[in-house]
């Protein structure tokens, strides 16, 4: 990636959650409480998406079993 593409990326993520903030900050009516709003948001969000990593690797764990067990051709042998 070129210097450009990553500045652009860093500045859309500083002004994006600028705006973010700045919206909690109206709604809540404190920085303080826009902070707090948006550190509930952000651990929720980090639990879903932890759980659904989780499933992911739990079903592709289970799809492998499925498909090589008892089938000798699945095993490598030399």
């Amino acid at each position: 990636m070129s210097a450009r593409v990553l500045w652009s990326l860093a500045v859309f993520a500083v002004f994006a959650f600028a705006t973010l903030a700045v919206l909690f900050w109206i709604r809540d009516g404190s920085l303080q409480q826009a902070g707090a709003a948006m550190d509930g948001l952000l651990h929720k969000t980090g639990g879903e998406i932890a759980d659904i990593t989780g499933e992911v690797v739990n079903s592709t764990s289970a799809a492998i079993d499925r498909a090589t067990d008892g089938d000798d051709r699945t095993l490598y042998r030399t």
